[in-house]
């Protein structure tokens, strides 16, 4: 009797983890499927049941439990729940493409760059071909002003959808970088496209009135130099002719600083505009914007 007893406790003890672990394993499936479903509240349901049932015997669930968790908690609002078990599936080495997709929209939400940049590049790097990654790698260039990383946005934006390339917004950090950069060639087509979709954006028109305006002043001082130190007819007619590029010049310029003038009334532009009229010979103009200025 007493070897019976000993049997059957050995068979029970035997039994007890392989239900555990059975259920452990129906709980996980249980939750994929709810999420592939779109079944969130029971995804979550699923998750924690799983996590919680390997806690109690002092031990982690999968990465991908963790993941599911985190994953679903997204969904469903529960963020800074979500936060939570999606960095623990990433210190558990797990990774898939939805997981990095909620990881990075989740460090945005805390404004926490450095990390949001680093799940975006190991998105970018990870799943080229995910369903996501026109929306990750246009995150991506949008967070490199802000972290200087102006490399990597010269790296990223012709590998950019056609839609994300005439976005204004995108089309205006890019603008910006290469405003900080000096490469004018880039700034002159990226500002012609933002003007070709927002007539009235400020930072474009102001990069070619700007453009513009040094393009006639610096011809204009030049020319002038040569004439004081040649005072000949020939001299003389080379001024001139070169008064009438000069002329063209002031007088575009004078079309972006009229209308950021009227849009934006800044002390500045008036101040452009006071010397552009002092250089085509309008001094009643030149006065008003001067006293604009002031």
């Amino acid at each position: 009797m007493r070897l019976l007893y000993i049997f059957l406790l050995f068979v029970i003890m035997m039994v007890l983890p392989t239900c555990s672990g059975g259920r452990y394993a129906q709980l996980a499936r249980m939750g994929d499927q709810a999420y592939r479903n779109s079944d969130y509240v029971h995804a979550y349901e699923y998750a924690e049941q799983a996590i919680t049932s390997m806690e109690k015997k002092g031990k982690s669930s999968a990465g991908n439990i963790y993941a599911l968790a985190g994953k679903s908690a997204w969904e469903l609002g529960n963020y800074d729940k979500s936060l939570e078990y999606l960095e623990q599936a990433r210190r558990m080495d797990y990774s898939d493409e939805n997981m990095y997709g909620c990881l990075s929209a989740g460090y945005r939400r805390i404004d926490n760059l450095s990390k949001e940049i680093t799940a975006l590049e190991f998105y970018v790097q990870t799943y080229p071909g995910g369903k996501d990654i026109g929306k990750m790698r246009a995150r991506l260039f949008e967070s490199c002003l802000e972290s200087e990383n102006f490399a990597l946005a010269d790296s990223l934006w012709p590998l950019l959808d056609a839609s994300y390339k005439e976005d204004i917004s995108l089309l205006g950090v890019y603008l910006q970088i290469s405003l900080i950069r000096k490469n004018e060639p880039v700034c002159d087509t990226l500002a012609r496209a933002i003007l070709d979709r927002d007539p009235d954006n400020e930072e474009a028109m102001r990069w070619l009135g700007e453009k513009y305006f040094w393009l006639a002043e610096n011809r204009y001082q030049a020319e002038m130099e040569a004439y004081e130190k040649r005072r000949t007819n020939s001299q003389y007619a080379k001024l001139l002719e070169a008064f009438k590029t000069v002329t063209r010049d002031f007088k575009t310029s004078l079309s972006y600083f009229s209308k950021l003038y009227k849009l934006y009334p800044d002390s500045e532009y008036a101040k452009y505009l006071g010397n552009i009229y002092t250089r085509l010979d309008d001094e009643e103009k030149a006065k008003y914007y001067y006293n604009k200025a002031d």
